[in-house]
């Protein structure tokens, strides 16, 4: 039994229609429904606050290293880090080697 409302140009005309259906039910608006938005548009780039590029003096590296070295080494930044740190709420290790390794404090 073959159904001919199945067929290849049958079917193509139903689906054509299935498609078509709903798009020209939503262009009509009715009219009474209509109000005017007043919106106030405004527009920033989003590189308004980029900084170019600007060439900075280098020193020699042997007065860079010496001058972290009268300033206390890595131990002095990272103990400013530390102190700046956000509190997450958790106990820190206190300092020490095997505190990171989650050895006895």
């Amino acid at each position: 039994m073959r159904n001919s409302w199945l067929s290849r140009p049958t079917s193509t005309l139903w689906l054509a229609a299935a498609l078509i259906a709903p798009s020209l039910a939503l262009a009509q608006v009715p009219e009474g429904e209509l109000t005017k938005v007043d919106y106030q548009l405004s527009y920033r780039s989003a590189l308004s606050g980029y900084d170019a590029y600007k060439e900075q003096s280098v020193q020699p590296w042997k007065a860079a290293n010496d001058k972290v070295g009268e300033i206390g080494g890595w131990r002095a930044y990272a103990k400013e880090m530390r102190q700046t740190a956000p509190t997450t709420g958790q106990e820190q290790p206190a300092p020490g080697h095997d505190a990171h390794h989650g050895g006895k404090q």
